[in-house]
């Protein structure tokens, strides 16, 4: 049996060939995921992050939306939300066995919850989030709008280094939800700011792509003048770095939490801009 030294040594090789031999036919993807590499690297040396206080995601979507707990449950104890949570988990353990790149890329259900409920409740008509991965957090929106009957969730993605990753690119979500899905493929910082400009209305923005202090930074300034009032940011992994502590702060918005994710010590990050 191969070492786990051994694996990702292959792994690593495997991304090197890969990114080399886009080189002919995509030089500048091949610079931005260069770029990419550095700028985790460099963010690794920087200061680590300062706690402070978190909430249970339910609590904070209650204080966040002023709907009650009660409300807040039957929302997560919706039948087409169990239902989907079963078809995800079955296509999680495929992608575990047979994905072209890292289960970590996914959002954690206690994220995908919150973002259907925020969905629900706030009704959008637009739905923007940067990372896709597999899907998990995506489909968890789209469901979220068929059961509004209304709103498109347009993602922006660009895909780990793997055997056919482009095509595993969202695979988790169900094929009746995708009428409402919009994948714009690259990387985050050349493509936000011309469809931010060209949707002018956001509702929900969510962040869950490249977790460095200066790409997230990049992706909360560029998003938030474009949030509705009364419209919400969420980010994942927001322990990574101060980033979004420095953003909230700096907006003075209506509400912010740093959340509890189950069962793992990562957080995320809702906030509610003024109405």
């Amino acid at each position: 049996m191969m070492s786990k030294q051994a694996n990702d040594w292959e792994r690593r090789a495997s991304k090197a060939v890969r990114l080399l031999a886009l080189i002919p036919r995509r030089p500048v993807e091949v610079y931005d995921r260069l770029m990419t590499v550095m700028e985790v690297k460099r963010d690794r040396r920087q200061d680590a992050f300062h706690n402070s206080n978190t909430l249970v995601y339910t609590h904070a979507l209650s204080l966040a939306t002023g709907a009650s707990s009660s409300a807040i449950a039957r929302l997560l104890a919706e039948v087409e939300l169990k239902r989907l949570e079963e078809k995800i988990s079955i296509g999680i353990a495929i992608a575990k066995r047979t994905g072209p790149f890292d289960l970590r890329h996914n959002g954690n259900f206690c994220l995908a919850r919150s973002i259907y409920v925020l969905c629900r409740l706030l009704s959008p008509n637009v739905v923007l989030e940067t990372g896709v991965a597999y899907g998990v957090t995506s489909a968890f929106a789209l469901q979220a709008l068929a059961v509004n009957r209304n709103g498109t969730l347009i993602s922006v993605d660009l895909p780990p280094l793997g055997r056919h990753a482009d095509r595993n690119v969202g695979t988790l979500i169900p094929p009746e939800l995708r009428e409402r899905w919009k994948l714009h493929r690259g990387p985050a910082r050349r493509i936000l700011p011309n469809l931010v400009s060209s949707i002018q209305e956001v509702d929900i923005f969510v962040h869950d792509s490249l977790h460095t202090y200066r790409h997230m930074s990049f992706e909360f300034e560029t998003a938030w003048p474009f949030v509705r009032p009364g419209g919400a940011l969420v980010a994942d992994n927001v322990d990574s770095n101060d980033a979004f502590q420095h953003f909230t702060a700096a907006v003075g918005p209506f509400f912010s939490a740093m959340v509890e994710e189950e069962n793992t010590t990562d957080l995320f990050g809702v906030v509610i801009k003024r109405p």
